[in-house]
């Protein structure tokens, strides 16, 4: 099982994003997710939104698979703002904020460990240590781009929302 190379704690105040709900399967997520992300960097850039060393890309996973059927889970592709930019939300994208308490694996990671690495922060780490989960999305935050191949990792911090 992969491990991460450490894990620290992190509250989050009104850490602004814009993004982009996908509904349906995790491959189809999969599939999909070039051209969501393709569509959310178009619009902030020409939203002058992207601030450079700043912006940070992240997944949301706003169901639980074990609960929701595959066709309904909704997964979204998304991306932080700075706090005093206007954003007016139109087609696809959508604008919300992040707040709370998380527990954060720092992971290095291929495309095929990304499973683990969920399964790791919540069997092994949520379960068997004294915090308890909070009723908030989880999600990946990509502080390197992820890999496009089975061979290469990047870092990617898994946020597993605690009280």
């Amino acid at each position: 099982m992969i491990e991460p190379k450490s894990i620290t704690t992190e509250n989050l105040e009104d850490l602004r994003i814009i993004y982009i709900r996908f509904r349906g399967s995790y491959a189809a997520f999969r599939k999909q997710s070039r051209k969501l992300f393709n569509e959310l960097f178009e619009f902030a850039t020409k939203n002058d939104l992207i601030v450079e060393n700043e912006t940070k890309v992240l997944t949301i996973y706003d169901d639980n698979p074990f609960i929701t059927d595959d066709k309904n889970l909704r997964t979204s592709v998304a991306m932080t703002i700075p706090n005093d930019c206007p954003v007016q939300e139109t087609g696809n994208i959508c604008l919300s904020s992040i707040s709370g308490k998380f527990g954060v694996g720092h992971f290095e990671l291929s495309a095929k460990e990304y499973g683990d690495a969920w399964q790791y922060m919540y069997q092994e780490w949520l379960f068997k240590d004294e915090q308890k989960a909070r009723d908030a999305v989880p999600f990946e935050l990509f502080v390197t781009e992820p890999p496009k191949n089975f061979k290469d990792k990047s870092l990617t911090d898994i946020y597993i929302p605690i009280n």
